[in-house]
């Protein structure tokens, strides 16, 4: 079995994909996997521990927005689709699966040309511009919520295909099983060893995604000077946006790479609303205060965690570092909100779907 992994820009596209190629890893010890991202983004970094050949191409983004680099963007695409080709005709897969990114278009196009079998992942909970744009050529659709199987299911892309439940199946969203191991007691002696965590206070773990985020470590640093004096903080400040703090109950690092032990000493998560990180949230049932980022995809994530109060949700515009204090400082001492929102956010999705993806590229495969 050959899989071509495809997906990137960000680091939301990539930890679906290592859930699924560690699974299939795990199941086929003589499966061949080759990953296709982008040069600028954090995806490269990120397979760097799991040993999975990696090849960037040129891809195009296509913003929103009235931007000159839209102009540029069809010659990007064009320069990847040719790059495409040479990939696929070299590595030769028997799938292409693709989570995401705008990396994925020509990937994706020169596979269905080259007659591959295709998967794409929808995770969010509104579909992407990539995904609309890709589901004509796939063979199935996986999607994290029941809500999305509707937006594959007719009209969708340029051939307007008609209604077919089979084409689009709902999984839920594949997360990295190794976060979900039990440790034991000597194992999260070493973790506080590892981070400088002491057991006196309680723990409060940050991150903004692979890249980070610069807004949310701006509001976190107006909080820090009175924050520690309450909890500890673990905070992942993405690539070259740390933060010029120095405390004994802070311990900041750019990429946090033992995110197992990270969680796991976590008492409250304070995060983006990415959907592998509301995916992971959800399968360890943790109590989390979610910053979407706004006008983006994002918001609507958020938008389904604050109607089933899976979260503590907190528009950005709303918050500054006295605010974010109060919030931090309310959410320890209520035991029955952090229950609450633990059991909701763990029931929010389905907990299998990595078996479930498996299943759909092994039968593909087969084909």
């Amino acid at each position: 079995m050959r899989i071509l992994l495809v997906g990137g820009g960000t680091g939301g596209p990539v930890i679906p994909l290592i859930a699924v190629q560690q699974k299939i890893k795990k199941e086929n010890k003589e499966a061949k996997f080759l990953f296709v991202g982008t040069s600028s983004g954090p995806e490269k970094q990120m397979l760097a521990q799991y040993n999975i050949p990696f090849k960037s191409i040129a891809a195009g983004k296509l913003r929103r927005y009235f931007s000159l680099l839209n102009l540029l963007a069809p010659f990007f695409v064009l320069f990847g689709l040719f790059q495409s080709f040479k990939i696929l005709r070299k590595f030769n897969p028997d799938l292409v699966f693709a989570a995401g990114g705008y990396v994925a278009v020509p990937v994706v196009f020169a596979a269905w040309v080259l007659r591959k079998k295709i998967v794409i992942h929808q995770q969010d909970y509104t579909p992407s511009l990539t995904n609309k744009i890709l589901s004509p050529f796939a063979d199935k659709i996986t999607v994290s919520f029941a809500h999305s199987l509707k937006d594959f299911l007719s009209g969708s892309g340029i051939f307007g295909y008609s209604k077919n439940e089979q084409r689009v199946v709902w999984t839920g969203n594949p997360f990295r099983e190794e976060l979900t191991k039990t440790m034991s007691e000597a194992d999260i002696k070493a973790a506080r060893k590892e981070f400088s965590l002491s057991e006196e206070l309680p723990v409060l773990l940050i991150f903004g995604g692979a890249t980070g985020a610069a807004s949310l470590n701006q509001i976190i640093a107006e909080a820090l000077p009175d924050l520690v004096k309450v909890v500890q903080v673990l905070h992942g400040t993405g690539k070259g946006k740390t933060i010029d703090f120095k405390h004994p109950n802070y311990h900041a690092f750019e990429l946090i790479s033992n995110m197992h032990a990270a969680y796991a000493l976590s008492d409250i998560v304070i995060a983006r609303a990415g959907m592998s990180t509301i995916t992971e949230l959800s399968a360890l049932k943790k109590a989390a205060i979610i910053v979407p980022m706004p006008d983006s995809h994002q918001t609507e994530n958020a938008g389904v965690l604050l109607v089933t109060q899976s979260a503590l949700v907190v528009p950005q515009a709303t918050l500054n570092g006295e605010r974010f204090l109060m919030i931090i400082r309310k959410l320890i001492y209520d035991w029955e909100y952090q229950n609450t929102i633990k059991e909701n956010i763990h029931h929010l999705m389905p907990h299998n779907a990595t078996e479930k993806i498996l299943k759909i590229i092994e039968e593909l495969c087969q084909k």
